[in-house]
């Protein structure tokens, strides 16, 4: 039995992205009950998706999570932990007796990892648990608290815990096993690599993207300085008035609260100050011609994108901040778009494709981002996460 736990967000939050993990999960195991237990409007979220209700062998169940420190994985709150442990016994505790059970974390807080792993040791069963790793492990390498007790229980310490189970780590990129290697060997010697996959449902309400004009070029995701959307504004403002109506540029997401920067005015349309929903979220995306992701290495030498995904999914050639991450990307998949140093390096990207107009260049990209996106659909990466167990978890489940 597959145990899957979400125990950080809630609604929309990561709700494409868990979609097409279980997808994955119940794929890999159709022998193999999984069941998902996550927070009620999470729950609802991903049973919108019909691709993944449509799975036999997958049940949800919903679960409480607590309100301290909502959304901040790294904070450790014994009152969290507690709740999590309680959570995780009661699921192990409604399963078939003597059932092995792999317990996967899909999200995880810093308590969730030792919840899981001494409610698996107390449960009277064959278990092991498997922690999905996605932005929250670059809080491993920051701040740590000083209280002993809560130090012992930080993101930090789970990685490099003697856990009471056999737990490993699952990450969602190769180029960030390769940064956990340098950093913390032992750990990513633990650690595994599930690609990130694309969602399946949006697959097939794209189309192959043309290039005319006016080129549009989008920024996909939270409008915040630490995403670099005070680049994407600095490249909209200077092209737009030297290129006029040829070029347009789009904000796909929401901007920080208290932005009121006299630059939003060079975007096609007005900063959206709540979450927009899916829909509007895609429809702005379908009408993209690229997506302008200006990244930072700090951050993303340890974490995945969805915005690089959403940009596959979307067949939307990128234009990329040069990271170990995009450069990944473009070694496995070819032309994909351009990699771009800095924000001169991004207005020449644009300046080049506006003067081009290589509708020829622009379809072999389109072609390139298929291939890529076949390879991350979920009966492509099934296969994959299996090996994963059964390498990983010898015999726990077969």
């Amino acid at each position: 039995m597959i145990l899957v736990f979400e125990t950080t967000w809630t609604g929309t939050t990561h709700a494409p992205g868990n979609s097409a993990t279980l997808q994955i999960i119940a794929r890999a195991w159709p022998s193999q009950r999984v069941v998902m237990h996550a927070e009620p409007s999470h729950l609802e979220e991903l049973q919108r998706d019909p691709e993944l209700t449509g799975l036999r062998n997958l049940d949800f169940r919903p679960i409480a999570l607590s309100d301290r420190y909502r959304g901040r994985p790294h904070i450790v709150s014994l009152s969290r932990l507690v709740g999590e442990w309680q959570t995780i016994r009661a699921a192990l505790a409604a399963a078939p007796r003597n059932e092995p059970c792999l317990v996967m974390l899909i999200s995880a807080t810093c308590t969730s990892v030792f919840a899981a792993s001494w409610a698996c040791r107390l449960a009277g069963r064959r278990c092991a648990v498997q922690v999905g790793l996605h932005g929250n492990l670059n809080d491993a390498f920051g701040w740590r608290p000083r209280n002993p007790l809560a130090r012992a229980l930080d993101t930090r310490a789970a990685l490099e815990a003697a856990l009471p189970v056999h737990t490993r780590f699952l990450v969602l990129e190769e180029a960030i096993r390769t940064e956990l290697a340098r950093l913390l060997p032992a750990v990513a010697a633990r650690t595994d690599v599930l690609p990130l996959p694309v969602n399946t449902a949006e697959v097939a309400a794209t189309a192959d993207p043309r290039l005319a004009g006016p080129v549009r070029i989008g920024f996909v995701g939270l409008g915040s300085a630490a995403k670099g959307f005070d680049l994407f504004l600095g490249v909209a403002t200077r092209l737009r008035a030297r290129f006029g109506d040829r070029v347009e540029f789009v904000h796909v997401g929401r901007a920080m609260d208290g932005t009121d920067d006299p630059r939003l005015s060079a975007l096609a349309h007005p900063p959206a100050h709540s979450q927009l929903s899916r829909a509007e979220f895609t429809e702005r995306l379908a009408g993209l011609h690229y997506v302008l992701l200006p990244f930072r290495e700090d951050y993303y030498n340890l974490s995945a994108s969805g915005a690089l995904l959403d940009a596959l999914t979307w067949l939307k050639p990128v234009l990329v901040s040069r990271v170990p991450l995009s450069e990944q990307y473009f070694a496995e998949y070819g032309d994909i778009g351009a990699l771009c140093d800095d924000q001169a390096g991004f207005e020449a990207a644009v300046e080049a494709i506006l003067r081009d107009m290589d509708g020829s260049r622009y379809a072999r990209q389109v072609a390139a981002l298929h291939a890529a996106r076949e390879s991350r659909r979920v009966t492509a990466l099934a296969g994959r996460y299996r090996r994963i167990v059964e390498e990983g978890f010898p015999a726990l489940l077969t």
